[in-house]
């Protein structure tokens, strides 16, 4: 009848709960690995991104100068073409930013 003694039920109650925080710890732990990994590939992704998008707007702008005959017009007109894009983002972005600051929820958009 060692189950009903109180000792050896104390005793396993306690390993039973110090399993669980055991348990509970790998799980964070490989959560967090799990996390991390795709930070990783996000950021690669981002920067592969951005380096093909630099490298096309430079094509696209030595493009551009060679149809103009120009130095620097193609250049202009991608630059426009950003800022015009900027601009447009930012005021659609504009009232969400605000909404986070009154506290109102972003779901009404």
């Amino acid at each position: 009848m060692k189950i009903l003694n109180p000792n050896g039920l104390v005793d396993n109650l306690y390993k039973y709960v110090q399993t669980n925080i055991e348990i509970a710890k790998v799980e964070v732990q490989e959560k967090i690995d799990d996390t991390l990994k795709k930070l990783a590939l996000i950021a690669i992704l981002v920067i592969t991104s951005t380096m093909f998008l630099i490298f096309l707007l430079i094509t696209l702008g030595l493009f551009l100068n060679k149809i103009l005959a120009s130095e620097y017009l193609g250049f202009l007109i991608i630059t426009v073409f950003l800022g015009i894009i900027c601009g447009v983002t930012y005021f659609k972005i504009k009232p969400v930013l605000r909404q986070e600051k009154t506290g109102e929820k972003l779901e009404d958009l």
